[in-house]
C-alpha cells in the first residue's frame, strides 16, 4: 500500500533535498575553483621567483617588499602563523642561493610566497578579494537565505489550510464558523466557495424542516378532529379502534419529528438502562399488530439490560420488525435475544443488491409491490451508530438475517 504524505512533509522533504543539492553543488565549484586558483597562484608564483631572482643583484630588499606589495601581494604579521608556515608548509617550489631565497608554501590550501634575503625577510600572501572563490561563498549564502525564505514563506501561506481544515471539522460537528479573515489566494478561494456550500446546505436544512414542521402541524389539526369525531360513534369497538387509529397516527408524527431532531442534532439522546423485553413491549405498541404473538415467534433466551434512548430505540425495533413482516415469505418472523445481541429472522429472496444499498435513505427493491418510503433500515442504521451498535446482516438458510450487537467490543 503506498504511503501518502502530507502537504507539510513534501515541503520539507522538497526543501531539505534541494539544499544539500545546492551545498553539494557549491561545494564541488569551490572545490574546483580552488584546484584551478592554486594551479595559477603557483604557476605566477614559480615565475614571479625567476624574475626576481633574475633582477635580485640590482634590487635592493626593501625594493622587494614594495614590487610584491604593488603586485597584490600582502605581508602576514602574525610571527607565530609565520614560523607555522616556514615549518609546516609544503614546499610547491624554491630558488636562490646564498644571499637570498625566494619559495612558495602551500599551507591548509592556501598558497604564501616566503622571501628570506640577508637584507630582507617577509612572508607573503596575495590578496584574494577579487576571487571568484568569495562570489561563490556569497552566492551560496544569499541562494541558502533565498530558500529558507521561501521555505518558511510557503509554510506561512499553507496556515490557512489547517484553519480550513478545522472550520471544515467545526461544520461537521453541526457549528457554525466564520469563514472570514482569508486573503485572496488558491487557499481563500476555496474558503470563499466552502462558505458558499456551507450557507447553501444551511438553506436547505432550514427548508426542509419547516417544510416538515408545516406538514406535522397540518396533519395534527385532521387528526384530532377526527379523534373528537370518533368520540361520538355509539358503537364502542368502532369507536376504540377509530381511536386506536388516530392515537397511532398522531404517534407516527411525532415519532417521524423525534426522528428528524435527531439527524438534525436538535434532539440529545436521553440514555437510561433498559430491558429487552421493556423495549419490545413499547415496540409492540407502535405496531399496533392484533395477532403480534402469531406472526413475530419471540424467544427470549436472556433478557439483556441494555443502555438505550428508549423513544428511539423502541422504534428501531419496530422498524426492524415491521420490515422483516413486510418483506416475509410467509408473513412471520423470529426475535431472538441473547445477552450481548438481539435477532430478527424472516424467510425470503436474497438480496439483489449489497446489504450497503438498502442501508441508504429511499432505498427500495426495483419492481417490489410492499409499499414504503425506503427509510426504515436507514434509519435503523443511523441509530445504531449513535448508539455505538453495530449492525450485522447476514443471508442463512433461506433467510434474512439482522443482528444488532450491543456488548462489549473489546472482548
Amino acid at each position: 500500500m503506498t504511503k501518502n504524505y502530507s502537504i507539510h512533509t513534501k515541503l520539507i522533504i522538497l526543501f531539505v533535498v534541494t539544499f544539500f543539492l545546492v551545498c553539494v553543488l557549491f561545494i564541488v565549484l569551490l572545490k574546483i575553483e580552488g584546484n584551478t586558483y592554486n594551479e595559477e597562484e603557483s604557476l605566477k608564483q614559480e615565475n614571479l621567483i625567476k624574475n626576481l631572482l633574475i633582477s635580485y643583484e640590482n634590487t635592493s630588499g626593501v625594493e622587494i617588499g614594495a614590487y610584491l606589495g604593488n603586485s597584490g601581494f600582502n605581508a602576514v604579521q602574525n610571527p607565530n602563523l609565520v614560523k607555522a608556515i616556514r615549518n609546516n608548509g609544503q614546499s610547491l617550489f624554491k630558488a636562490g642561493g646564498e644571499l637570498c631565497t625566494l619559495s612558495s608554501l602551500k599551507y591548509h590550501s592556501n598558497l604564501y610566497f616566503d622571501v628570506q634575503c640577508k637584507d630582507f625577510d617577509g612572508l607573503y600572501e596575495e590578496n584574494t578579494s577579487d576571487r571568484v572563490y568569495n562570489l561563490l561563498l556569497i552566492g551560496f549564502f544569499s541562494f541558502s537565505l533565498l530558500v529558507v525564505f521561501m521555505y518558511f514563506s510557503v509554510l506561512k501561506s499553507l496556515e490557512p489550510l489547517k484553519k480550513l481544515r478545522r472550520q471544515v471539522a467545526e461544520v461537521a460537528n453541526w457549528e457554525q464558523p466564520d469563514f472570514l479573515d482569508y486573503q485572496e489566494d488558491e487557499v481563500g478561494k476555496i474558503a470563499f466557495e466552502f462558505q458558499k456550500a456551507f450557507k447553501k446546505n444551511q438553506e436547505l436544512i432550514q427548508s426542509r424542516q419547516l417544510f416538515l414542521r408545516t406538514i406535522m402541524h397540518e396533519l395534527k389539526t385532521p387528526i384530532g378532529k377526527g379523534r373528537i369525531i370518533s368520540e361520538m360513534i355509539k358503537e364502542d369497538r368502532q369507536k376504540e379502534r377509530l381511536i386506536a387509529i388516530f392515537l397511532r397516527m398522531d404517534s407516527l408524527i411525532n415519532e417521524f419529528a423525534k426522528i428528524e431532531n435527531l439527524f438534525s442534532k436538535n434532539y440529545n439522546l436521553h440514555f437510561k438502562p433498559s430491558r429487552f423485553s421493556t423495549i419490545l413491549e413499547e415496540a409492540k405498541e407502535h405496531l399496533m399488530i392484533d395477532d403480534f404473538n402469531k406472526v413475530v415467534k419471540v424467544d427470549i433466551r436472556y433478557d439483556a439490560l441494555i443502555n438505550v434512548d428508549m423513544e428511539i430505540f423502541s422504534v428501531i425495533l419496530k422498524n426492524l420488525i415491521d420490515n422483516a413482516l413486510k418483506y416475509s415469505n410467509n408473513g412471520t418472523c423470529e426475535l431472538f435475544c441473547c445477552k450481548e445481541c438481539f435477532t430478527i429472522k424472516n424467510p425470503g429472496k436474497p438480496l439483489a443488491e449489497p446489504i450497503e444499498h438498502y442501508l441508504e435513505a429511499f432505498t427500495r427493491e426495483k419492481h417490489n409491490q410492499v409499499k414504503g418510503m425506503g427509510l426504515g433500515l436507514y434509519i435503523v442504521s443511523e441509530v445504531c451508530k449513535l448508539h455505538n451498535f453495530d449492525l450485522i446482516y447476514f443471508y442463512d438458510d433461506g433467510k434474512h438475517c439482522f443482528k444488532i450487537f450491543f456488548g462489549d467490543k473489546e472482548k
